[in-house]
């Protein structure tokens, strides 16, 4: 443990590291929560990232840790929400369900916020998490669609979001039965102005044919 808080204080290990040290040793996880709490914004940033690859690879890891992540999802630092909010998505499974299942409002909250990179670290944490939750996919998927009508800093950003929207959606439909709201939703965006975008809602509809 000592050894972690030293070498991420003198920057001496990277994140990659410190993701590969935990997966050696499960204990080195109370030094990474206590520097992302303590530490300077060098540091936090750093074990942050490591959590967030340790999500990626080994998300197990980190079930017993679930309610100091969901924690960082009241930090005042964006990049710590960010992070924790693409760690829980990763984390999505049968194992911690019913602890996800209470963030799902707080998602819901980011989706409306009005600042993209939040939002679409919302959306493609939904995504995820609804792929485990049949009971909830639909209030997700609807809940999704009412992002085309939230306020954000500018247009474009809203468009760019609603990108990611129907990246998310593609995890949540089945395309072998018809869904309309979700069809009509895509179809708006085919003319969309993010030429990205609208790509993205062709090729969505597509599926349904």
């Amino acid at each position: 443990m000592n050894a972690i808080l030293n070498d991420a204080s003198t920057e001496k290990i990277s994140a990659e590291s410190i993701s590969e040290r935990i997966l050696k040793d499960r204990q080195h996880l109370s030094a990474v929560f206590y520097v992302i709490s303590n530490g300077p914004p060098s540091d936090r940033f750093r074990c942050s990232k490591a959590l967030l690859l340790l999500s990626e690879s080994n998300p197990g890891f980190l079930y017993s840790r679930t309610q100091d992540i969901i924690g960082l999802l009241e930090s005042n630092n964006q990049i710590l929400k960010w992070n924790a909010i693409a760690i829980l998505g990763n984390m999505a499974s049968e194992d911690c369900k019913s602890v996800l299942a209470g963030i799902l409002q707080k998602l819901y909250v980011f989706l409306s916020c009005g600042e993209l990179i939040t939002a679409n670290h919302a959306i493609a944490a939904l995504g995820k998490i609804g792929r485990v939750f049949p009971e909830k996919k639909k209030n997700i998927i609807t809940r999704l669609l009412k992002v085309e009508g939230y306020a954000f800093d500018t247009d474009e950003c809203r468009n760019i979001a609603v990108g990611k929207v129907i990246l998310a959606l593609e995890q949540l439909i089945d395309f072998s039965k018809a869904n309309e709201k979700v069809a009509e939703f895509a179809r708006r965006q085919v003319g969309n102005r993010r030429p990205s975008t609208a790509k993205k809602a062709q090729k969505f509809l597509r599926r349904f044919a």
